[in-house]
């Protein structure tokens, strides 16, 4: 499946609200951490983006993520934190929608083209992403496209079932991901 990356409109946060209330309050956790309580609304995330949605001014660039044969959204994920005098940003809020849609590499092409955009047009040094230990499918997606664990931190969250999640750090270093692209 070819996919694209498209600054998302302000009208579609209903689309990703969605998405996310679909699931319970660990996957919430999961997608953004404590920014929100669930369910999600609109209104949180108005409030969240009340400076923008894709702008360097208001630090962080979403995308929707697109099927470029059906042009559906079938996703979304953001560059946020975006620092120039430090050079780097944080990935985030990465959600592929749909079950059917997940496992089959769009991840992947997702976060290549993503780090594409950090590291050639906004010249970003480093790009930073949060992942809990229990996601082992993103962290694989992201060991592909070349993110190296650089923190731990132990017992960020309880979950439903009482188990607690580890949090970790990963980095890409730009001089890294232009050796190996």
């Amino acid at each position: 499946m070819k996919i694209g990356l498209q600054p998302l409109d302000r009208s579609e946060l209903p689309i990703i609200a969605d998405a996310v209330s679909a699931q319970d309050r660990d996957f919430m956790y999961l997608w953004a951490g404590s920014t929100y309580t669930y369910p999600l609304t609109i209104e949180q995330m108005e409030q969240h983006y009340s400076k923008g949605i894709h702008s360097i001014e208001a630090g962080v660039l979403i995308y929707k993520i697109v099927n470029c044969e059906t042009q559906r959204m079938i996703g979304s994920v953001q560059l946020g934190r975006i620092d120039s005098i430090r050079k780097e940003a944080v990935v985030g809020r990465f959600l592929i929608h749909s079950e059917q849609d997940r496992g089959l590499g769009i991840g992947t092409k997702v976060l290549q083209a993503l780090v594409r955009i950090g590291f050639e047009e906004l010249d970003l040094e480093r790009i930073l992403l949060n992942v809990y230990h229990i996601n082992v499918r993103a962290i694989r997606c992201y060991e592909k496209v070349g993110f190296r664990k650089t923190y731990s931190k132990r017992k960020l969250y309880q979950a439903l079932n009482g188990e607690y999640w580890n949090g970790m750090e990963m980095t890409l270093e730009k001089q890294a991901w232009m050796a190996v692209d």
